[in-house]
C-alpha cells in the first residue's frame, strides 16, 4: 500500500506541476472572473437605466385618472405641465427621462421619448405600459387593479407533469445539462491522458524500471488514483470558482436567485463521475499497455469514448419521454449513466431508487474494470515495439 501511496504522489505532482496543467486550470478560472466582473458592471449599468424618475407630459389628459402602479420597482412617474418644462428638467438630470403623449395617442399608443446619455431599459418601458393601463381599472380595488396589472402567472411543466418550471427557472433547467457536459468532457481528456501516458512510458522504455520496484498490481493502480485526483482537483477547483461567481452576481442578477439543484443529484452525480473515471481509466490503462503506439490506441478507444457520448442520439426520446424505458436504460448502464442522468433530470424528476441503482451498477463495472485491465495490463506491459495477440489478451482475462 505504501508503494501505491508513493507513486500516486509522484503521478499528481508530476501532473499538476506542468505549466500545461496551470494552464488548463486557471483558463477556466480566468473566464469565471472576468465573466464575474461582467456580471456586476452589466447589472449596475441595468440598474440605471431601469431605475429614476420619468416624466410624463399629457396634453390631452388621457392618463388623468393613472396612478403609479409599480413605484416599488424602482421606477416613479411624474406629471409635467409641458414638453418645454420636462426637457428643461431633463437637462437638469431631474428627470431619467421625458415621455411626451402625442395627440394620437388615444388611437395608436404614440409616445415622444427624450434622454440625455442612455435610452430607458425594456423595465421602464413596461413600468409605462402598466402606469398607463391603471386608467382603465380605475374602478376595481387597489388589490384587484395589482393583480390584472400584472397579467397571468405561467408554470411550465414536463411532459411527464413530474417536474415544473417557473417562468424565469430556466436555469434549474440548463445548469445539469452544462454539469453532465462539462463531466464527460473532463472524462475523456483524462481518461485519454491516461493511455497517452502508459503508452510513452512504454516507448521510452520507462515502465522497464519502474517494475523493478513495485509490482505491475501496484504500478496500475497507482496510476489511476494518482490521475483521478488530478482530474478532480480540476473540477472541484472550477466547482469552487463556479460556486464563488454564482453567490457573488445572485442578489444583483434576478435569474441566478431561481438555481436550484437538489443534493441527491449532485451526490449521485460526483459519486458517477469518479467511479466512471476510475472505470473508463483502467479501460485506457489496459489498451495503453496492449497497443505499440498511440494511432492505435486512439482507434480502439473511440468506441469506448462514443458510448459516453451516447445519450446525444437519443435526445428527441429523452425530451419526448424523459422517464421511459430508453431513458431509464441509458441512465442505469454505466457507460451513459452520468450524462443521461444529468439530462434527465433537468427535464423531470428522477426516481432515488434509480440512482442508487445507477451508482451500484456503476460501481460494479469499476470495479471489473480495473480487475481486468490488471489481467491486461500484465500480459502487455513489457511488449515493446509489438501488439499483443488477441488470444492472449482473451486468455488474460479467463485466469
Amino acid at each position: 500500500m505504501r508503494k501505491i501511496i508513493t507513486i500516486i504522489r509522484e503521478e499528481y505532482r508530476r501532473r499538476v506541476l506542468r505549466k500545461e496543467f496551470i494552464g488548463l486550470l486557471l483558463l477556466p478560472l480566468i473566464i469565471i472572473a472576468i465573466g464575474t466582473v461582467i456580471g456586476f458592471i452589466t447589472s449596475e449599468s441595468l440598474d440605471g437605466e431601469n431605475r429614476g424618475v420619468v416624466g410624463v407630459v399629457d396634453p390631452r389628459g388621457v392618463l388623468a385618472g393613472a396612478v403609479d402602479a409599480r413605484a416599488n420597482d424602482g421606477v416613479t412617474f411624474v406629471r409635467v405641465k409641458g414638453a418645454e418644462d420636462g426637457r428643461a428638467a431633463l437637462m437638469r438630470e431631474e428627470l431619467r427621462a421625458l415621455y411626451v403623449l402625442r395627440p394620437s395617442f388615444a388611437d395608436d399608443g404614440a409616445v415622444d421619448a427624450f434622454y440625455l446619455s442612455k435610452p430607458p431599459g425594456n423595465d421602464i418601458e413596461r413600468a409605462f405600459g402598466a402606469y398607463a393601463r391603471t386608467t382603465l381599472l380605475n374602478e376595481f380595488e387597489p388589490a384587484v387593479r395589482a393583480r390584472l396589472d400584472e397579467g397571468a402567472v405561467f408554470t411550465y411543466q414536463t411532459p411527464d407533469r413530474s417536474r415544473t418550471f417557473a417562468r424565469d427557472d430556466v436555469l434549474t433547467f440548463v445548469l445539469p445539462i452544462l454539469i453532465g457536459v462539462v463531466l464527460i468532457v473532463s472524462l475523456m481528456v483524462g481518461a485519454q491522458y491516461l493511455m497517452q501516458a502508459v503508452i510513452d512510458e512504454k516507448e521510452n522504455r520507462t515502465i522497464e524500471v519502474l517494475i523493478t520496484s513495485v509490482t505491475p498490481r501496484q504500478l496500475m493502480a497507482g496510476k489511476i488514483l494518482g490521475l483521478t485526483a488530478v482530474t478532480l482537483t480540476q473540477i472541484v477547483t472550477w466547482g469552487l470558482g463556479a460556486t464563488a461567481a454564482l453567490l457573488l452576481l445572485r442578489e444583483r442578477i434576478p435569474l441566478l436567485r431561481t438555481i436550484s439543484l437538489d443534493s441527491s443529484f449532485l451526490a449521485a452525480m460526483g459519486a458517477l463521475f469518479v467511479l466512471q473515471f476510475l472505470m473508463y481509466a483502467a479501460i485506457m490503462v489496459a489498451i495503453g499497455s496492449a497497443v505499440t503506439d498511440a494511432k492505435q490506441g486512439q482507434a480502439i478507444s473511440t468506441p469506448f469514448i462514443l458510448l459516453a457520448i451516447a445519450p446525444e442520439f437519443f435526445l428527441p426520446a429523452l425530451f419526448i419521454d424523459p422517464n421511459g424505458v430508453i431513458a431509464v436504460i441509458l441512465t442505469l448502464f454505466p457507460f451513459t449513466s452520468p450524462f443521461t442522468l444529468a439530462f434527465r433530470y433537468g427535464m423531470t424528476t428522477v426516481p432515488g431508487w434509480q440512482m442508487l441503482v445507477a451508482v451500484a451498477l456503476m460501481a460494479a463495472a469499476a470495479v471489473l474494470a480495473i480487475v481486468a485491465a490488471g489481467r491486461l495490463f500484465r500480459v502487455g506491459l513489457l511488449r515493446f515495439g509489438q501488439k499483443v495477440p488477441l488470444g492472449e489478451l482473451f486468455d488474460a482475462l479467463r485466469i
